[in-house]
């Protein structure tokens, strides 16, 4: 799916990219909505009163771009051995986690995500710096649910990992 040299050297290691993606921008329609609002609002108060206030139907359409570019901008790619998260417009972020790391998989698909096929996956780790790792509003969510759990299954008995709980 993304081209950029983070993949490649990416299957340049070893390791498989077994999935890559974004979240949906139907998280975003809440700002689209607010942005169309006041791009409205803005537009008809500078025909009726004052072309200053034509700066408001500029500041709404700056927030939905910048809205849209956060969510454009950010990556999703699992690999054979961990999972990745890019993001960021300006400066970028990198999150990784180890798949051996991963004690649990929820998949979460509310009422309004069903029709567009989205779901969120909530990766419950033994990271300490994030236990809990979300994929948002993703295509397809229960099949990659599933890739991700058998692929956790695996990579836990490459390595030789099991899950103690000592409460």
């Amino acid at each position: 799916m993304s081209n950029n040299g983070y993949t490649q050297a990416i299957a340049g290691s070893g390791e498989n990219v077994v999935w890559e993606g974004k979240s949906s921008q139907l998280l975003n329609l809440k700002h689209f909505l607010i942005a169309l609002i006041f791009l409205v609002a803005g537009a008809w108060c500078a025909v009726r009163f004052s072309g200053y206030l034509f700066l408001v139907c500029v500041a709404a359409a700056g927030y939905a771009f910048y809205k849209f570019l956060i969510i454009n901008s950010a990556t999703y790619t699992i690999t054979s051995q961990r999972i990745i998260r890019r993001s960021g417009v300006f400066n970028r972020t990198t999150f990784e986690i180890e798949l051996y790391r991963v004690k649990d998989v929820h998949l979460f698909e509310p009422i309004y995500y069903r029709p567009f096929s989205l779901g969120n996956i909530s990766l419950i780790s033994s990271q300490r710096s994030v236990p809990v790792f979300e994929l948002t509003a993703i295509k397809h969510a229960a099949s990659v649910r599933e890739q991700l759990r058998h692929l956790v299954e695996k990579r836990r008995n490459e390595k030789g990992v099991g899950e103690y709980d000592t409460n």
